[in-house]
Parts: C-alpha cells; structure tokens; sequence
C-alpha cells in the first residue's frame, strides 16, 4: 500500500519543464547573408534567380539579388550601377577573376555560381560556423527605423555599416535578352545601398530614415569588413 501510494504521488507530481525551456531558449542559427549578383539578360541566371528565393525563406537567411547594370537592357531594366560597382569590388577582394553572372557571394568572401545547389548549401553550413553577429532592426513609424548592434571586439579593423532596401517579389515578362519570351520571378531584388558609416565595434543603437514605398518587401543592415569582404553582422526588417 505504501508502495503504490508513492507511485501514485510520483504520477501526479507535475513534469519538469526543461523540455520546453529547452525549444523556447533554442538558439537561433547565426544569420548568412547571400548576395546574388544576376541580371536579366544572363540566360544562365533563372536557376540561381530561383534558388535565391528558396534560400531566402530559410531561417535566418539574409537573401538579396543584385542585378548588374553592364548587360544591355532596355525594358523594365532591374539592373543598378551600384550592384556592378559591388560586384567589381569583391572580385577584387577575393581575387576571384573577371565579374560573371550569375555570381553568389556568402557572408561577404564565399564565391561560387549561384545555381550550385550543394556548393551553395555546404557554403551556408560553412557560414553558419563563422557566427556572424545578429542586427536587431525596428520600425518607429513614419520611415524612421532604429537598429542595435551587440559590442565584438574587432581588432582595429576597418568595418562599415551598410543598409540595403529590397523589393517584394516581381514577375516579369522578358522581351529581350537571352531569356527572351520568358516569363520569371525575381526575388529580394535590391533597389537601394546606403553607407551608414564606419563601426568601431563597441555596442552601437542607431536611428536611421528609409521611404519604403509599396514595392519594397524590408530592409537589411551589415556591418562588413572593408578590407577582406567579411560580414561581421547583419540583420534585417521584414514587411
């Protein structure tokens, strides 16, 4: 009797919560951001259009298109000056030859062609490694936004805020180009870069004003080392 009555107590006693402490304190993955330098003329781009979009509803993936400017587009163009100079100035940085499209760049030095599916996923499992710091960014309403950075330690390196605005999906019907008569999809494609200055790496919380207009899907804000390409954090706000 005395036996079953402390089991039976044992039965009633309620469960340990560490299993549910456990799923609510999950970490995070780090974020990885992808940069796709495309364009709508590049008849090998559409995979790696797509695949940017895939990879861009993964969690705590930070996926942009870049169009570049220098393929010759008359209509509906996506195509900015200030993605080629990007462009011009990785390949620089990494050493990676003449610019090509359709060009992936992870976390800032990671290059390889952006329609790769398992270059492009062993390159994320590799980044996820470097533990790039998380920006929170805010909305405050009526185009002011507000991001934090936590305090690392970077050594006296020369490190740049940056914010890049994107816009929500777009279809469209090609009349030119390569991908002529073709219907497709672009995704998180980039229609404005602004510098917001260097960080020293001390714990930073900034304001900053963005016009999201009706076609923008959210901003994004990087901290990237000038001199190697490495992104040091990043963060973004969705729509």
């Amino acid at each position: 009797m005395t036996r079953f009555f402390f089991i039976a107590v044992i039965l009633l006693l309620p469960f340990p919560r560490a299993h549910a402490q456990t799923q609510e304190d999950a970490a995070v993955p780090p974020p990885v951001v992808l940069e796709l330098f495309t364009s709508q003329s590049c008849g090998f781009c559409p995979p790696a259009d797509a695949l940017i979009g895939q990879m861009a509803q993964q969690q705590s993936i930070i996926a942009l298109s870049c169009h570049v400017d220098y393929f010759s587009v008359s209509q509906n163009s996506l195509g900015k000056s200030f993605c080629t100079r990007r462009q011009i100035g990785y390949n620089r940085i990494i050493g990676t030859g003449p610019r090509y499209t359709p060009q992936l760049i992870v976390n800032g030095h990671l290059d390889m062609i952006g329609y790769q599916t398992g270059k492009v996923s062993a390159a994320i499992l590799k980044a996820r490694g470097e533990k790039v710091l998380p920006v929170s960014v805010q909305d405050n309403g009526e185009g002011q936004y507000s991001f934090a950075l936590p305090a690392k330690d970077i050594k006296n390196e020369d490190v740049r805020l940056w914010m890049a605005i994107y816009d929500a999906p777009k279809t469209l019907s090609l009349t030119e180009g390569s991908n002529f008569g073709k219907k497709l999809t672009y995704y998180n494609v980039v229609s404005d870069i602004k510098d917001l200055g260097a960080w020293d790496g001390r714990a930073l919380t900034q304001s900053l004003q963005a016009k999201l207009t009706d076609q923008n899907a959210g901003l994004v804000v990087i901290a990237q080392n000038v001199k190697t390409g490495n992104i040091i954090a990043a963060g973004d706000f969705k729509r």
